[in-house]
């Protein structure tokens, strides 16, 4: 049987889960005898428990905040997930966290949950920022975080992907790159590709999609081979230009590597390569990888800031986008 909830016992009671928490909390002073009694009564017969959620609703101390992330696989998203937990150890606020699964309709009932198990805020990193789910959201006590709503209507802490890229993309060409390829996962409509690509042609100029290359996204096997064979086609085809790749995560760096080694091509001696993350392994490659380095600990970090700020203040403000600095690492991958 799933686990009752404070909404549950108000309903079955006819109240309010205000005066649920009251009674849980023994702030009896405006409730009748009646009330009183039949909630003793529900209580007892269902075994409820209440949380520690529920104790605290009463008395306007909630210190718990809910985080739906959308693909907890993610490595960028450990990192955030650090900082959201480090500051809600100073805040002393407890965490609810729930994983979409890259799933938006996942996603939406994960948030539905949390706000019916009362949370006081709710930090989101979106499988779908533009899913309807946002519409029903406050942006009194919400922030998300990493991907970008086509119209902001809750704050949003991300990292400035369109400048850091143009500047990485500007140093390969200083190194004399003159044929440069974005290598991605399928856009869908993401913000942080899109905007990762925009950096990158407002870098070249670039004025069709000749110079994009697509990852298959947990494709099916000839997916992965056709990816290999459009590798091998730029390749061959090179002539006397110096063919760099700037790949639009770590993940879809690995699979660009991966794919070379196969077609024993090697970098730097047959083509230049960077990506946007920096992670510890990325040192040890031989040579090791030129990057951003995006700041995904502090994006959590200050996205707990701006949620604690509402939560106690509580006032509406418009939302607002913090963009977070990267850093240019430059290697020996170009």
């Amino acid at each position: 049987m799933e686990k009752l909830t404070i909404r549950d016992i108000a309903n079955m009671a006819h109240v309010s889960t205000a005066t649920v928490s009251n009674y849980l909390n023994g702030n009896y002073d405006r409730m009748s005898l009646t009330t009183r009694r039949r909630l003793t009564e529900i209580i007892s017969n269902t075994n409820y428990h209440p949380n520690s959620i529920a104790r605290n609703l009463a008395k306007n101390e909630n210190k718990t905040i809910g985080v739906s992330i959308a693909d907890i696989t993610n490595p960028f998203t450990s990192q955030v997930l650090s900082g959201i937990y480090e500051q809600c150890d100073n805040y002393n606020y407890r965490v609810l966290f729930t994983n979409a699964n890259n799933s938006e309709q996942k996603e939406m009932d994960n948030i539905t949950r949390l706000q019916n198990e009362g949370v006081a805020g709710i930090i989101v990193d979106p499988v779908n920022p533009d899913s309807p789910i946002y519409q029903s959201l406050s942006n009194d006590n919400t922030v998300m975080v990493d991907r970008q709503s086509t119209e902001l209507i809750i704050d949003t802490v991300a990292t400035d992907n369109v400048n850091s890229v143009q500047k990485l993309i500007n140093q390969m060409q200083a190194k004399d790159y003159n044929n440069i390829y974005f290598v991605t996962w399928p856009f869908q409509n993401i913000s942080t590709r899109n905007q990762r690509y925009q950096g990158f042609i407002k870098a070249t100029k670039y004025s069709t999609l000749n110079h994009l290359v697509t990852v298959p996204h947990h494709g099916k096997s000839v997916e992965y081979q056709q990816f290999k064979q459009n590798l091998a086609t730029i390749m061959t085809q090179k002539g006397d230009d110096k063919i760099g790749f700037f790949c639009m995560n770590a993940r879809v760096f690995l699979r660009l590597v991966q794919a070379m080694q196969q077609l024993h091509f090697s970098y730097p001696q047959d083509y230049g390569v960077a990506t946007y993350e920096e992670f510890d392994w990325m040192k040890v490659m031989t040579p090791p990888i030129s990057c951003i380095r995006q700041d995904s600990f502090s994006i959590g970090t200050i996205a707990m800031d701006i949620l604690q700020q509402k939560i106690a203040k509580k006032n509406s403000t418009q939302p607002q986008l913090k963009l977070i600095p990267t850093q240019q690492i430059l290697r020996q991958s170009f």
